[in-house]
């Protein structure tokens, strides 16, 4: 739309100034009908000039050339040439450009010199400064086009760079702590699950309280299903996030728990605690999923560990596009240790309060990451509540 806006605005320029100045210039060729011819020519060369710049130089030149030595009477005809010349040399096709551009003053300065007329070598000297002129604005359009052309290079290599950067400090992150849960962690969990089960048989065969063995056998559930999950996040570690979608990492496929296990989580809960499900259960999505459990899972931690609590109760609920879980205990509460019925924003940071822990803000950011919102503090009827609100 833009060069056929062009072309039409040059030849109404063309035409309109190249009969005018006939009137002001006795001695020049009247229009004919190759004139009309050859000015049609000149602007028409211009509909090439963004996809074949140096076609429509060649035709504007040549045209424009052809005019001058039929002596039509000078106007705006050569402003075509100027426009593909300047393009053609702005686009980096410099050798054509800078060809054209000693072909448009070699023309007229030969026909100077056959006329001897100092008029024309004052118009030729003229017009070749123009020329020069048109051909070095384009040399700077090219070179500034090409100066930001390797700004932006230079800078999305910078970014990538970066980028990469990060990429590899995060890798080597993933793989110092991976090591360090394995060398470390890992053993420690190991020697309590082997521990754990010489202990149960001990006690069965010396005929032990039934308390005892039960609490034994607790333990080493529990220590064997860390290690299988621990297996699972050594190879989200090392494969830098695959194995959480349920591919075998070094231990082989580790499932993701989810809401599925919870009866079996709150059997080894070491309290009494029961489940009440309200709504129609339904599949929940694989992050959602896992969140109710690791919700689940520490709050009753918290619960066996700092509330003194004698049982527990935990609802899950299933609404409209959202499911919310609710662990409830009849423990010591808050107990001063914070403010009641306050929303965590998964940063560590409520009602410019210090958090407790790492359990309450890891629980708090693991919900935030799913869109969730967690929600802690004495429960109405005593105890402690934990309130996490999913999109589901």
């Amino acid at each position: 739309m833009r060069t056929i806006a062009l072309v039409c605005g040059m030849g109404v320029a063309v035409f309109s100034s190249t009969a005018m100045a006939f009137g002001n210039q006795p001695d020049a060729r009247p229009l004919d009908t190759a004139g009309y011819a050859l000015l049609a020519v000149t602007v028409l060369g211009l509909a090439w000039q963004q996809r074949r710049p140096e076609a429509a130089l060649a035709v504007c030149a040549g045209s424009a050339a052809a005019v001058f030595t039929l002596g039509y009477a000078l106007a705006l005809w050569p402003i075509p040439a100027l426009i593909a010349l300047f393009t053609t040399v702005a686009d980096g096709r410099r050798a054509i450009g800078w060809a054209g551009a000693a072909f448009l003053v070699a023309v007229p300065g030969a026909v100077a010199v056959v006329r001897g007329e100092a008029d024309v070598v004052i118009a030729v000297i003229v017009w070749t400064l123009v020329v020069l002129a048109a051909a070095q604005a384009a040399e700077v359009s090219r070179a500034r086009r090409a100066y930001t052309a390797e700004v932006e290079r230079r800078a999305a290599d910078a970014e990538r760079t970066r980028e990469e950067e990060a990429l590899r400090r995060a890798q080597e992150e993933r793989l110092r702590v991976a090591r360090e849960l394995h060398d470390v962690t890992s053993h420690t969990v190991s020697v309590i699950a082997l521990h754990a089960a010489v202990a149960a048989e001990a006690v069965e065969r010396a005929g032990g309280p039934p308390e005892a063995a039960t609490a034994l056998r607790v333990i080493r559930t529990s220590s064997r299903q860390a290690l299988s999950e621990m297996r699972a996040v050594l190879g989200v570690l090392r494969d830098g996030g695959e194995t959480a979608q349920g591919r075998p990492g070094e231990g082989g496929h580790v499932p993701q728990p989810g809401s599925a296990q919870l009866p079996r989580l709150l059997r080894d809960a070491g309290l009494p605690v029961t489940l009440d499900v309200e709504g129609e259960r339904r599949p929940l999505p694989p992050a959602a999923d896992l969140t109710v459990y690791r919700v689940v899972q520490e709050a009753l931690t918290n619960t066996l560990r700092h509330a003194g609590a004698t049982t527990a109760r935990v609802t899950l609920t299933y609404e409209a596009g959202a499911v919310t879980v609710r662990v409830d205990d009849d423990g010591r509460g808050d107990d001063g240790r914070g403010d009641d019925g306050r929303e965590d924003d998964g940063r560590g940071g409520r009602g410019g309060r210090a958090p407790r822990g790492h359990g309450l803000t890891g629980m708090a950011e693991r919900v935030a990451a799913v869109g969730g919102r967690l929600t802690t503090g004495n429960a109405p009827q005593g105890g402690f509540r934990v309130t996490a609100r999913l999109p589901a």
